[in-house]
């Protein structure tokens, strides 16, 4: 049980900062070989902190709230001195991408755009709803699996139990729910508690280990610790035939390490990759290699009756950061951020030294966490933190509503800096580099200030921002390209794309689009159906079924003529989809003041034989639509299309499709669930649905995406949840729904009992006592005596 909650911690919360390292050190190399702010390339046009939306939780939810900011820096540069990373590490942390990106517990750390964590969560104060009672909304996105990542679990014990919600299999608890008096979510609080330090390692006769690292010229020693790795041989028809791995050899390519190297300094942290002939080395300091203690924070959820337990509980949560969503029957709703940040010695002195901490440091010295002077209650780091009271968290709104979907909760990054705020008494509030997009968390937002408008707020209107697929980029984009081709009516360049047809069908279905993504075929399921029963599309639903599918591939076609056409000339690595639409956004929303050059110096919207920057603006723009509809006519989405140019044919249901995968394949995933759950289609691999990138109904897919089957998605909500506490024990009133069932067993009746369900965004209530579900209860003894 303590391992399976340590690893989805980690999985939560552990990054490796050398990606991004080899990165910066490219962009700054390039940029000073050929004459353009690589620096700024990188910080301000293409990897910005900034999100794509401002949504912010604390300052959105408190009113008035505002960041406390230090002086403004120039240029924004948040490098300092020469990069003092060393040829040695860059090839270190190279060979050790390589091997990580074999295993895949640690896959995910490696590529952001494979981690699939996000979650929506959002609370309502009781003077606002319908019902006078506080509401409460939570769906956690996770993989989309078979089984399902959460099973649903009632626990009642002789100590004062009655929680019933959802957990995962092995944590003895109920993890995210409700019991007789709160109900409590949770989101992804990406907090940075990761580091990476280039060290410098020396022989040393008195280590034990026999070498040692050296700290502000000090040698200090590193532990060893041997190790033995088991491996099974599944295909020799021998049950559990383990065989010892060799020593300093491979298995499925991955390679096995004799010895491991720690270095007690960071929190006991490995070294992860060495060269011992330049005695270089790169250790990890991490919140989570230490003992910590997030089973005992859920129990404490799990018996609290009112906030001020609850809160105390969350001393314990100690690594795997999360925002929490809170209602009680006293008719509270609060927002709380959870786990221990370490206070770096730097950035409590006021300036970054040396490089940023998403980047490899410097463990010779100066980039050390800093020790304790000031402890916290039931502290597990041995190192400071930030106090309590210096976390995110809000009690009953001013706001009448708070809002978290893995975005900023303080406000940091909304400047694009996220290191010039400063912490009360000195020294700079850092919590993390960038969050997410910030579109589902701008959409909820929108959305829940509409119910509000119109109100009073009832759960039903809960539920139903919970099934919201509006595309909150295309609302900020698409008025961009229409502009275009209206200014392209007077000639030019750009004019050329006014006389073809197709641009001119695919730009009036643009304009007259509400931004909504239905599947617009009867075969697939959207939240307009009821219970998995799928209805035929509406004209309405259809027509906006073809926007979306025009709209999603010309976004790819978008970043491709003008970020990609910009930086791939120089060999430079492409950012994610999330730092993309972001840098183009940003373009855009800015053209007026630069004309498409970034701070860098680099003219993103170039195109030969025009001088005019706006005219180049709008002839990429129109002719990213012109090749998205070249491509959806073409082999790339003849899966889909079958080769057609009639744009009619162009559905969203045919290229938005899941798979739930099972790790034994088929006919274990979903479809086909050993028959009894069937593909939306012959033809097409997978489940059609409504959604798409960045909707709250989280079901995102590459922002490049460029092909039949590049817009299936596999992570999204593991579980959603809508609460309402009444004024009495045992009064909340809920409903949930899980992507699949309670069993992992095929042909099992609870197999994939609730897919249909969950594919239209209904729900079943939440049974609080088992008087409900149990026959007889009342008679059966179910405490067990002293």
């Amino acid at each position: 049980c303590l391992v399976i909650a340590k690893a989805i911690a980690f999985s939560l919360s552990f990054d490796l900062d050398l990606g991004p390292t080899d990165d910066f050190m490219a962009y700054v190399e390039t940029g000073d070989a050929e004459g353009f702010d690589g620096e700024l390339l990188y910080f301000e046009d293409l990897f910005r902190a900034a999100p794509f939306d401002p949504a912010s939780t604390i300052p959105d939810a408190s009113l008035s709230q505002k960041p406390r900011r230090g002086p403004a820096r120039a240029g924004q540069r948040f490098r300092t001195g020469e990069l003092p990373v060393s040829p040695a590490a860059r090839e270190l942390a190279r060979s050790y991408l390589e091997r990580a990106r074999k295993v895949p517990f640690l896959s995910r750390a490696v590529d952001p755009n494979l981690r699939p964590m996000g979650s929506n969560e959002w609370g309502i104060n009781a003077k606002l709803t319908k019902s006078g009672r506080p509401l409460m909304a939570n769906d956690p996105h996770l993989g989309l699996d078979t089984p399902s990542t959460f099973y649903q679990n009632h626990i009642l014990s002789r100590d004062g139990i009655n929680a019933i919600g959802s957990s995962f299999p092995g944590i003895p608890y109920v993890v995210l729910g409700q019991n007789e008096h709160i109900m409590w979510g949770a989101t992804t609080n990406p907090t940075d508690v990761t580091d990476i330090y280039e060290e410098e390692l020396a022989l040393d006769v008195n280590s034990p280990s026999l070498f040692s690292t050296v700290h502000n010229g000090k040698l200090e020693p590193m532990i060893s610790i041997p190790e033995v790795f088991l491996y099974n041989t599944p295909d020799d028809g021998v049950v559990d035939n383990l065989e010892t791995a060799p020593a300093s050899g491979t298995v499925e390519g991955v390679f096995i390490p004799p010895v491991n190297f720690v270095v007690p300094r960071r929190n006991n942290g490995p070294i992860i990759s060495a060269d011992f002939a330049s005695l270089t080395g790169l250790s990890i300091q991490y919140t989570g290699t230490g003992p910590t203690r997030e089973l005992e924070a859920f129990y404490a959820f799990n018996k609290a009756t009112n906030i001020e337990e609850f809160q105390a509980g969350l001393e314990f949560f100690d690594f795997g950061s999360q925002n929490f969503a809170y209602a009680d029957i006293d008719g509270n709703s609060a927002y709380f951020t959870s786990a221990e940040v370490p206070v770096r010695e730097d950035l409590q002195a006021g300036a970054v030294n040396g490089m940023l901490p998403i980047f490899i440091r410097d463990g010779t010295g100066g980039n050390e966490w800093a020790p304790v002077s000031n402890p916290q209650p039931n502290q597990a780091l041995p190192f400071e933190i930030l106090p309590y009271s210096e976390q995110p968290q809000i009690i009953n709104p001013p706001a009448g509503y708070y809002v978290n979907a893995n975005n900023d909760p303080a406000g940091n990054t909304l400047d694009n800096d996220p290191f010039n705020e400063l912490r009360p008494g000195g020294g700079i509030y850092y919590l993390n580099y960038s969050y997410a997009i910030g579109t589902r968390a701008g959409r909820i937002r929108d959305a829940l200030r509409d119910k509000i408008d119109q109100g009073p707020v009832t759960m039903a209107d809960l539920a139903e921002v919970q099934a919201d697929v509006r595309l909150l980029d295309a609302e900020a984009l698409v008025p961009h390209l229409l502009a275009a081709f209206d200014n392209a009516g007077g000639g030019g360049h750009a004019g050329t794309f006014t006389g073809d047809p197709r641009v001119v069908e695919a730009i009036e279905r643009l304009r007259t689009w509400d931004y909504s993504t239905p599947t617009g075929v009867v075969e697939g399921y959207d939240a307009s159906d009821i219970d998995g029963t799928r209805l035929e599309p509406t004209a309405e639903e259809i027509a906006s079924s073809i926007a979306a599918t025009i709209y999603s591939v010309w976004r790819g076609q978008a970043i491709a003529n003008t970020i990609d056409a910009t930086i791939d000339p120089f060999g430079l690595p492409r950012p994610g989809s999330s730092f993309s639409m972001k840098a183009l956004r940003h373009l855009l929303d800015n053209f007026g003041l630069h004309g498409g050059v970034g701070a860098s110096g680099l003219d993103f919207f170039q195109v030969d034989g025009v001088s005019d920057p706006a005219e180049e603006r709008d002839y990429l723009l129109l002719k990213s639509l012109s090749d998205a509809l070249d491509l959806l006519a073409g082999t790339d989405f003849e899966a889909a299309f079958a080769l057609s140019s009639n744009q009619d044919d162009y559905r969203w249901g045919r290229l938005h499709r899941i798979v739930l995968s099972a790790e034994l394949g088929e006919p274990y995933s979903a479809p086909p669930a050993g028959g009894d759950f069937p593909a939306s289609f012959d033809d097409l691999a997978g489940l059609a649905t409504d959604g798409g990138f960045g909707v709250v109904d989280a079901s995102s897919h590459s922002a490049r995406a460029d092909s039949s089957d590049d817009f299936m998605f596999s992570s999204g909500p593991v579980r959603r949840y809508v609460g309402k506490p009444g004024t009495a024990p045992g009064s909340i009133v809920s409903q949930t729904i899980l992507p699949g069932g309670n069993s992992g067993v095929l042909g099992n009746a609870f197999y994939v009992n609730l897919l249909g369900r969950w594919l239209t965004n209904d729900t079943y209530p939440v049974r609080q006592s088992p008087a409900e579900y149990i026959p007889g209860y009342a008679t059966i003894s179910i405490f067990i005596p002293e």
